[in-house]
């Protein structure tokens, strides 16, 4: 039916039910005030997306939302936080590929920022690095390193610095292991926290002892979820949900006075840093990245690969991290031979503890700032 038909045709339709004057049924009411409602979500929805990002200045210092040339000229998203312009500057690389912790690093490692130029990077795929992630075929652990050293090397040279900090968490210190290896010479010091190692070998371990751990609680569903399954490495990150949907409650521990509680990453959107449709991008991205990148690196061990650093090297992890992984890293730390080492283990905390105890972690990064300075602090 045509427009205008229909119009005149709807119109004839509504005259000859029009109510009574003066009494209008129900219904109608109920439509204005749901047509009303729905005005309104789209007008709030409209605006939360047209909301710039922003971060709170820092007098005296500097407070930035940028970009940054990564590798194969990708623009990553960045952010710079710092008291004092010319202090060192730290490097963050969060977790997983397609991972942003811009809302994590602001709301619980704040205290960094009155020691270093903090730079939190969101790697490819992630919220403002969300342009970067296409083709994905071309994601590989080379892209990844590529990426961290570009960023690493125009960071020293915007602020005058001879190297950086880095610090990286989870599937980030695979990265940064490699690239500190390969480019030395841009790096002060490597902080790893909850260090992977082998990611083949720890989901094998993870695998045992979740299913272990559901057969003692008596979770039938999972016990047999996980046996249809059997162990990893699986093709993709959808197999991989019933290790990851449940890895809190198969390592739970007492999070009483934790900084960050168990919904890690999900409780770290609500800040300026981010726009509505960047906090949409954090989970699409890290599940993407994952899907991606996962399978390539299940050959990736440390162990074999990466023997020796030529920079100081900081590990910490919580004392309730996953024991297999815990286990690697104590392996890779035996052997591995770096002008200084040192294996560093928070109490009360997890995989995220940086975030859970930032306390205790701000502490150490102030100490090995004053233990590796360089000319210039």
């Amino acid at each position: 039916m045509p427009l205008l038909v229909g119009a005149a045709y709807g119109a004839g339709l509504a005259r000859r039910a029009a109510p009574t004057a003066g009494r209008r049924p129900v219904w109608t009411w109920l439509g204005r005030a749901g047509v009303g409602l729905l005005t309104a979500l789209v007008a709030l929805v409209t605006v939360a997306v047209a909301l710039p990002a922003a971060t709170a200045a820092v007098p005296g210092g500097i407070a930035e939302l940028t970009t940054v040339r990564g590798g194969g000229d990708r623009e990553l998203g960045v952010l710079l936080r710092g008291a004092d312009r010319q202090a060192p500057v730290l490097l963050f690389l969060p977790g997983g590929p397609g991972s942003s912790e811009v809302g994590a690093v602001r709301r619980h490692l704040a205290g960094l920022e009155r020691q270093f130029v903090v730079a939190t990077v969101d790697r490819r795929g992630a919220a403002r690095s969300w342009a970067a992630f296409p083709p994905s075929s071309s994601l590989t652990l080379d892209s990844e390193v590529a990426d961290l050293l570009a960023v690493a090397d125009r960071l020293r040279q915007r602020f005058g610095r001879p190297d950086v900090y880095l610090v990286a968490h989870s599937g980030g210190t695979l990265v940064a292991a490699v690239a500190v290896q390969r480019r030395p010479e841009l790096f002060r010091a490597y902080v790893g926290v909850g260090q992977a190692v082998d990611l083949r070998a720890a989901d094998r371990s993870q695998y045992a002892d979740t299913l272990a751990w559901a057969r003692r609680s008596g979770r039938a569903d999972l016990v047999r979820q996980l046996t249809d399954l059997g162990p990893p490495p699986y093709p993709d990150m959808y197999h991989y949900e019933p290790l990851l949907a449940n890895e809190a409650a198969a390592f739970d521990f007492d999070r009483t006075g934790n900084h960050e509680g168990r919904g890690g990453t999900g409780e770290n959107l609500g800040v300026a840093e981010y726009t509505l449709l960047e906090k949409v991008h954090v989970l699409g991205g890290s599940l993407d990245g994952w899907d991606v990148l996962y399978p390539k690196v299940q050959q990736v061990d440390l162990r074999a690969r990466v023997r020796q650093l030529a920079v100081p090297v900081y590990l910490v992890d919580g004392a309730h991290e996953v024991p297999g992984r815990l286990a690697l890293t104590g392996q890779w730390y035996a052997q591995l031979q770096a002008p200084h080492k040192e294996h560093v283990v928070l109490d009360a905390a997890g995989h995220r503890s940086l975030y859970q105890r930032p306390g205790p972690f701000v502490d150490l990064l102030t100490r090995v700032r004053a233990e590796t300075a360089g000319p210039g602090g």
